[in-house]
């Protein structure tokens, strides 16, 4: 009876420190995640929607994640808003084109960043480290397609159609570049640098692993901006753009499916650098 009794003893003693932690844990993430959100909307990488959004973001993570999942996400959040400021800076016209730009909002925040909140909680409850690395391939995907619209538009060069590689007007949906391309390179290989402290396998299956399904997952962001995303046209300027206003007034649909926005397609894009990173790691085992 007295061995049980320590055991139980022990038990409960574990238990309650576990539970300690995790409370210790959320007060973190409430406190930081707070102070981010308020950086953010004060400096204008977000708006009221997306630092309420960030912060929603930020408990799951901070909380159960810990920096190993936070800091992937942080690095992805601040390069991205920083390189969005410089091109806007640089070349503020391409704005013309794109459905949203510069400020991000809850839409935004939720379809590049929302899946990682669910697979946190998934990982807390799992021994498994696949959730992590489907997280990681879906963070260096909406990464590497961010990197590749924002240094791809960063300056004015040729910009061509994914599908059929004729030249379009740069910042058109499904349009890539070589400082594009370049871009969703660095983007890609700088998530997997962030994450790499915490990994426990090969870094080089690691590195490859996580690039190829950034890059991946970029490539069909394109691939749907060329044929599913909805343009329309802008009968004033004449211009085939991602908005459904322009010039003032309402413009045309010209291409696309109407319902398929930037947004969808992003979390399309991040869906499957997160899938990409399974297959990739299967393979290069």
């Amino acid at each position: 009876m007295i061995l049980p009794g320590i055991k139980a003893y022990f038990a409960l003693i574990q238990f309650n420190a576990l539970n300690f932690g995790l409370l210790k844990n959320i007060i973190l993430a409430i406190v930081l995640g707070a102070i981010a959100a308020v950086f953010s909307f004060r400096l204008k990488f977000l708006t009221r929607s997306g630092s309420r959004a960030a912060f929603l973001l930020a408990l799951p993570l901070f909380a159960l994640g810990g920096w190993k999942w936070s800091v992937p996400m942080i690095w992805f959040f601040l390069s991205s808003s920083i390189l969005s400021r410089v091109r806007k800076k640089c070349n503020s016209g391409i704005d013309l084109y794109f459905e949203k730009s510069g400020v991000r909002d809850y839409f935004q925040v939720f379809s590049n960043g929302g899946l990682g909140g669910i697979l946190v909680i998934m990982a807390y409850f799992s021994d498994s480290g696949l959730f992590y690395t489907v997280y990681i391939g879906m963070l260096s995907a909406v990464c590497a397609d961010t990197w590749a619209t924002e240094i791809g538009t960063l300056a004015r060069t040729k910009t061509y159609n994914v599908l059929n590689l004729q030249t379009v007007e740069q910042g058109s949906s499904g349009g890539v570049s070589i400082p594009g391309t370049l871009g969703s390179l660095s983007g890609a290989l700088t998530v997997a640098i962030s994450s790499a402290v915490w990994v426990n396998e090969g870094l080089i299956l690691y590195f490859c692993t996580i690039v190829l399904a950034g890059i991946s997952g970029s490539f069909i962001d394109s691939l749907l901006g060329a044929t599913l995303q909805s343009g329309f046209y802008c009968s004033i300027c004449g211009k085939l753009t991602e908005k459904k206003f322009h010039c003032m007034r309402p413009a045309v649909h010209k291409k696309g499916i109407l319902w398929i926005g930037n947004d969808l397609v992003n979390l399309t894009a991040g869906i499957t650098g997160g899938i990409f990173a399974i297959i990739f790691r299967n393979i290069l085992r």
